[in-house]
């Protein structure tokens, strides 16, 4: 197995961070106040974005580059509406992971990406509906087909 990582690799949302969903997130739209804080002791490309509007939702996050260098995802006018920028620059890409049993399962939500303007906080979680991206992409990928 292999695992395409770069640790270095940190997100620009600064850390301690409040994140505002106006509309809440897909399956919580109660909750709408996250705050972000560093997944672990030492130096790390995780992060948990933590609920403060339900107790105990809490999702492990990550810069999609540190796994997938090549996803670019684009998004609509209204996506950059809900962080209130006028495009791409200024925002930050996230992608959730779902943790298994065995860290080699874990995968990421290529198809829900949240998306953050890096200035204010607010933050979208976009669907990425007809894009062909995978809500369950593995992170770690068999030495076959890597």
């Amino acid at each position: 197995m292999s695992v395409t990582s770069s640790p270095s690799l940190k997100v620009s949302v600064p850390v301690g961070a409040r994140l505002h969903f106006g509309a809440g997130i897909p399956g919580f739209p109660h909750a709408r106040v996250f705050s972000l804080r560093p997944w672990g002791t030492g130096p790390t490309p995780f992060y948990v974005m933590e609920s403060t509007d339900l107790a105990g939702l809490c999702f492990v996050v990550v810069s999609p580059s540190v796994f997938f260098p090549w996803y670019e995802p684009h998004f609509g006018p209204e996506v950059y509406q809900a962080v209130e920028v006028p495009g791409p620059d200024g925002v930050e890409v996230l992608v959730i992971l779902t943790l298994h049993s065995r860290p080699q399962d874990t995968t990421a939500n290529l198809l829900g990406p949240v998306v953050v303007n890096s200035g204010t906080g607010e933050a979208v979680q976009a669907v990425l509906s007809g894009s062909g991206f995978d809500p369950q992409t593995p992170i770690v990928t068999s030495a076959k087909s890597a």
